[in-house]
């Protein structure tokens, strides 16, 4: 995807498809959703991060920089696999919200059959692709699998910081031990990891054939319980115990007044600069193994992270700490020359932070409604520049039709009369067609927008914890005639 040629698409997280297993998956809808965007002229699928996410849903909080959310993965394509009968039926409605430890339970359930079938009748061919992805993967999958089998083994509520002192500190003894105990269980993990990138593979080259790329998006932290801060604590700022000693946030801005403390751990950039970046290389062509062009999520902490004491509760007296942004994407350059970043902008941005993102040559992010606030800010519509990625909203906004109704200030509301004759029921489609007839290369609609749905289809709030991660759409409402409306702005806006 080159980011200067004009060209539109969609943000859509693949659990919010419909489905009858109780979550979006990579089966039949995301194919058909892979359809409706090629009729509709759209040349970009965004997804949220693919990794794991943690017990209310959120991909922002992975236990694992490498590993794939195998809640994704389908069961139609498992049975025509031939790893599960063919008589499987789904347990719930298509498009009602997801409810996570549901769904966990019963995937897994599923998973568990299908790795017993593949043991017991799997093809040579299948066999032989699956002995090539362990090796292949070896240098981050190996340590996965065991944390995962060691979490069900201990609790999955228990962080490895409290499993018994050997196999904490990861000695040789305690490592060969555990991993033959549970050698069937590191295979399962290993096998459920191969389904998924093997699914996913397919549907994105599907998605490639039909001219539409894939936008992923990386978070910038894993979690304090992660497999990377088990089997890589000297990458993390944590004590002798592996707690963390700093965690990282937000200071105070637009999505959040009070801030946000993450309560990840910060990393050990000297460490990772003498290591040249080799676990952050590992992890980008990881990455671009994945997807066609690669978010930066949180861009402005590649210069700098926000860190927080780790019993604090407010992000408000944090302090700065420098990171060597230039210098790893130096090395990223290096070694991976062609791929391509987005840099998501967006908080407390300061000018190095620009020029850093300059300098690398990202197109940065813009949000239109912010851009109602202040007429005069990077995000009101007539400063929108050529190479920014221009979005109605993000995941972590509500939808504009919700924003408008619910969300907007009076002076916003009145800014938008300026540009438009806008209501709450033609607010969304304004604003996409402003969009679209900007100076952005890029632009980007959360399928809520294009559907006119209001704050009952918004993906997160950030700062709160329940509630966010489960909306998903009615197939009925991708329709021929949405399609076609879209397709007529793309031609008319030349993208």
């Amino acid at each position: 995807m080159h980011l200067h040629v004009r060209r539109a698409g969609v943000l859509l997280h693949p659990t919010s498809l419909p489905s009858g297993f109780g979550i979006g998956d990579l089966g039949p809808s995301a194919f058909r959703f892979v359809d409706w965007l090629a009729a509709a002229g759209q040349r970009l699928w965004q997804v949220l991060p693919l990794t794991v996410p943690d017990d209310v849903g959120s991909p922002y909080a992975s236990s694992s920089a490498m590993a794939a959310n195998w809640l994704l993965i389908s069961p139609e394509r498992l049975i025509a696999d031939g790893w599960l009968s063919p008589h499987l039926r789904g347990w719930s409605q298509a498009a009602e919200p997801v409810h996570y430890r549901t769904v966990e339970q019963r995937r897994r359930l599923l998973l568990v059959d299908a790795f017993h079938s593949f043991t017991v009748a799997g093809k040579p061919a299948q066999r032989r692709e699956f002995r090539r992805f362990i090796t292949a993967q070896r240098h981050w999958l190996s340590d996965f699998a065991l944390f995962a089998a060691l979490k069900e083994h201990f609790g999955t509520s228990v962080p490895w910081t409290r499993w018994p002192g050997p196999i904490r500190r990861r000695t040789p003894s305690a490592l060969r031990f555990w991993r033959e105990r549970h050698k069937q269980a590191i295979i399962f993990h290993q096998f459920v990891q191969w389904v998924f990138d093997r699914q996913w593979m397919v549907l994105k080259a599907y998605a490639n054939q039909h001219g539409v790329e894939i936008i992923g998006d990386l978070p910038l932290y894993v979690t304090r319980d992660s497999a990377d801060t088990w089997a890589n604590p000297r990458g993390f700022l944590l004590d002798r115990l592996g707690r963390p000693r700093l965690v990282a946030g937000v200071p105070p801005d637009y999505f959040s007044p009070r801030g946000q403390v993450w309560g990840d751990p910060l990393y050990d950039w000297p460490r990772h600069r003498r290591q040249k970046f080799a676990w952050w290389l590992a992890r980008f062509r990881r990455s671009f193994a994945l997807y066609d062009v690669v978010r930066l999520d949180h861009f402005r902490g590649y210069l700098a992270a926000w860190g927080v004491r780790a019993r604090s509760s407010s992000a408000r007296h944090g302090s700065w700490h420098a990171v060597p942004g230039r210098q790893l994407f130096a090395a990223v350059r290096r070694a991976l020359p062609r791929v391509q970043f987005i840099a998501e902008d967006l908080g407390v941005i300061t000018d190095d932070v620009i020029k850093l993102r300059n300098e690398l040559g990202f197109p940065g992010v813009r949000v239109l409604q912010f851009g109602f606030d202040d007429l005069g800010s990077v995000h009101a519509l007539g400063n929108i520049s050529r190479r920014a990625v221009l979005y109605t909203g993000t995941h972590d906004n509500n939808t504009t039709r919700g924003w408008f109704d619910e969300d907007a200030q009076r002076h916003e509301r009145k800014n938008i009369l300026k540009y438009f004759h806008a209501t709450e029921k033609t607010v969304a489609w304004q604003m996409i067609r402003a969009a679209y007839g900007s100076r952005a290369n890029t632009v980007i609609v959360p399928l809520p927008d294009a559907l006119n749905l209001g704050s009952e289809a918004r993906m997160n709030t950030p700062g709160t914890k329940t509630g966010n991660w489960q909306w998903r759409f009615e197939r009925r409402l991708l329709t021929p005639a949405l399609a076609g409306r879209l397709r007529a702005l793309a031609r008319s806006s030349q993208r």
